[in-house]
């Protein structure tokens, strides 16, 4: 029993109706980590039969795009100016959207908090979420307005040769509007951030979850990198690959230990832990403790490899509400990204943790 779960079993002895609020209020901690530290004790034995009732709904919520994605794939070398012979797809997506879809196809619970247009993809984005037991009922549906779209050309490799996107739609999540969701916010476990959101409503989520509840970010490019460089001291962890990295800490990557250097420059400035995604070499996780180096055998055939990073991250958000040894959590991580890039579409649809645990056992006899 942890020093924490003490202090609430204490209270609960004292007054077994109380509410979960009620004892955040007394603790200073937030509701969500109250049920956490009760569903514990329970499982532990420490309380017993329905003399206290739990409430389970232990959930993340992101907050960022969710937009239609439209693949273009060359079936020849891709040359300019040129009209190649292709085949043409399009999904529900969004950085924001693929991890919290990946999360709560590993059992996890999530709300998102997005904006979509009033047209037919918006129409898309709000049954494609529904399906997947993703909460949108914070989300803001825009009149008048079209949602956001990312548009990729892959070359005859499956491998990303441009993009281009249109995620004005998030003009339209205000730090007013994220007030009145402050609720919903510091009631989750974790938040995600979109890095492409408005810096004031980047400012107002900091605000709302300083010392509430953690915020985790995937940095997803080096100008989103440089975007969220003043505020890496507010965030929890983050999860760059290596020129990520380097925009974040500002200084060049060019060998491994610049990896760790950079690190160790965010551990300095506040940041909690990193989760730096090395490709084919695996994963380094580095907080104030702890430095670990993992990786599983690379793929010999890549299907798609764009959605890799967002099933990491989710994984590796997953293991951290579940409170997870941390290699155990890095392995579900690597063994995510595997996943995602056996997948035609950007988020395999077969995605859970019985899958992940399969490549895991496969990629490690």
């Amino acid at each position: 029993m942890t020093n924490k779960e003490k202090e609430i079993l204490e209270i609960i002895e004292n007054n077994p109706t109380i509410e979960q609020s009620e004892i955040a209020r007394l603790l200073h901690i937030s509701r969500s980590t109250v049920a956490v530290h009760i569903s514990s004790l329970q499982k532990q034995g420490f309380l017993l039969g329905k003399g206290y009732i739990v409430n389970h709904d232990i959930y993340i919520t992101g907050i960022g795009a969710c937009n239609v994605d439209v693949y273009g794939k060359s079936l020849i070398p891709l040359k300019t100016h040129y009209d190649h012979p292709a085949r043409i797809s399009s999904n529900v997506g969004g950085v924001m959207h693929n991890i919290i879809c990946n999360y709560t196809k590993l059992g996890g619970k999530a709300r998102l908090i997005t904006a979509y247009g009033d047209d037919s993809y918006g129409r898309s984005i709000v049954d494609h979420c529904l399906a997947n037991n993703i909460d949108i009922t914070e989300s803001l549906a825009v009149k008048n307005a079209s949602s956001g779209i990312f548009m990729q050309v892959m070359d005859e490799r499956n491998d990303m040769y441009l993009a281009i996107c249109d995620m004005s739609i998030l003009d339209h999540i205000t730090p007013a509007y994220l007030r009145s969701k402050e609720r919903i916010i510091v009631n989750s476990e974790v938040v995600v951030m979109d890095p492409s959101l408005p810096i004031p409503v980047i400012e107002e989520l900091i605000t709302i979850c300083e010392n509430k509840v953690p915020i985790y970010v995937d940095p997803i490019s080096d100008n989103y990198a440089e975007k969220i460089r003043p505020y890496t001291r507010f965030f929890s962890l983050i999860k760059p690959n290596k020129t990520e990295l380097g925009s974040l800490a500002d200084m060049p990557i060019q060998n491994e230990e610049d990896v760790e250097k950079a690190c160790d420059k965010l551990l300095e400035e506040g940041t909690e832990c990193i989760v730096v995604s090395l490709g084919e070499k695996g994963i380094l996780y580095k907080d104030q403790n702890t430095t670990i180096r993992r990786s599983l055998p690379p793929e010999k055939k890549i299907v798609n490899a764009s959605g890799a990073g967002d099933a990491l991250m989710a994984a590796i958000i997953y293991a951290k509400v579940n409170r997870l040894d941390l290699e155990d959590g890095i392995d579900l991580g690597l063994a995510a990204g595997i996943a995602a890039i056996r997948s035609e579409k950007t988020i395999n649809e077969q995605m859970s943790i019985e899958l992940l645990d399969r490549i895991i056992k496969e990629k490690t006899k």
